[in-house]
């Protein structure tokens, strides 16, 4: 009679399931290593403190951020700007943050709150991050960031609104604030650029029209025939433009328009009188 020894097969699948249930017990473990942040968590350039929900929406709100935007938050920590971005307003959102458990958490967050598949999140140096197509930039760094930031804000598509919590970019006046829970918001819409000459057309009369920029405030003067009258309350909001002067004839006109390459076109105002159109084009 042949005995038939089955001992060594069973012993080899009782081995092998001990491994595998000593692999899920090891990988267990791993997977629940990340642990929220701390106040005060120091980072690469930044130290972690969270922004309030309630102030986070109302930076969104400053910024008219719509489902067309791309906000990109830099220094984006738990994600929860982007995040915002995308479940109360439609936006795409994109997080820089250095610190991978963080950007690990900030996915895992965007999966709970059912908008993964509008926000990414990288681990980046936020100085290397790509803002060309960012429609809204939000920050909360320390000042001496902010002001390392600054040149590459200020060069960015006019139009584009940055928002901060807490700190400011210096002589570069916000052109909103607010104030939620105690802390400060402020709002930039990055301008367009144009100091330098103008050919202003109004009807049959032309001006020459130069004006000096600094940001988004305007100062210069329109000179038709030999006269000068200098332009006040002149301001820009990314493309759009507003200033006035008074024109040949004495009476205090108020133009409103919109900047394109080298040419402006908008309409003109004067008090108990019918708008009419305008244009300018950039001298050399």
């Amino acid at each position: 009679m042949t005995t038939v020894h089955k001992t060594r097969p069973l012993i080899a699948s009782f081995t092998a399931l001990l491994a595998l249930l000593a692999a899920m017990c090891c990988a267990q473990p791993m997977a629940q290593e990340l642990h929220p942040p701390e106040v005060g968590q120091a980072g690469k350039d930044v130290v972690w403190v969270p922004t309030p929900e309630r102030l986070i929406v109302r930076m969104l709100q400053m910024a008219d951020t719509t489902s067309a935007d791309l906000v990109v938050d830099l220094g984006s920590g738990d994600g929860r700007i982007p995040i915002a971005a995308a479940k109360h307003f439609g936006a795409r959102g994109l997080g820089v943050e250095y610190d991978e458990t963080l950007v690990q958490l900030s996915i895992r967050a965007a999966e709970r709150e059912g908008v993964a598949d509008r926000v990414r999140f990288l681990r980046q140096d936020l100085f290397q991050a790509d803002l060309s197509g960012a429609s809204v930039v939000a920050l909360y760094v320390s000042p001496a960031i902010m002001m390392r930031l600054r040149p590459r804000l200020l060069a960015l598509k006019p139009g584009t609104r940055i928002v901060s919590h807490q700190f400011t970019l210096d002589d570069w006046e916000p052109d909103e604030s607010a104030t939620v829970e105690s802390r400060p918001a402020y709002l930039w819409v990055v301008p367009a650029r144009v100091q330098g000459s103008w050919r202003l057309s109004l009807g049959a009369d032309d001006y020459e029209l130069r004006l000096q920029q600094e940001y988004q405030r305007l100062s210069g003067f329109a000179e038709a025939g030999g006269k000068r009258s200098p332009v006040i309350a002149a301001s820009l909001r990314g493309d759009a433009i507003r200033f006035t002067f008074v024109d040949r004839n004495g009476d205090p006109r108020s133009f409103e328009g919109e900047l394109s390459g080298a040419a402006m076109q908008g309409t003109a105002h004067v008090y108990h009188q019918p708008e009419s159109a305008w244009s300018a084009r950039r001298l050399p």
